[in-house]
């Protein structure tokens, strides 16, 4: 992160896109429920657990930062608020 770039900029800097989870149950759910998945849906599946499992880590590992941040008060009111 640029030390001129608020998390709000960063955010709106990344991609837009569905969540690959959400995608992958939507197909599984229009199937018939005693088709067999393919090892290519298998694969697929896993590898979006392995990504979910990492944002969470990363998610897990921010919040834990972030609780042992003190807090600050501010001169001004935030945007929005």
């Amino acid at each position: 992160m640029q030390p001129d770039e608020s998390p709000l900029e960063l955010l709106r800097a990344e991609n837009e896109q569905i969540n690959p989870a959400i995608i992958l149950a939507e197909r599984l759910m229009r199937r018939d429920a005693a088709q067999l998945l393919s090892v290519e849906e298998v694969n697929e599946a896993e590898n979006i657990l392995a990504i979910g499992t990492q944002e969470i880590e990363t998610i897990e590992s921010h919040r834990k930062a972030f609780q042992k941040t003190p807090a600050s008060a501010i001169d001004y009111v935030p945007v929005g608020f």
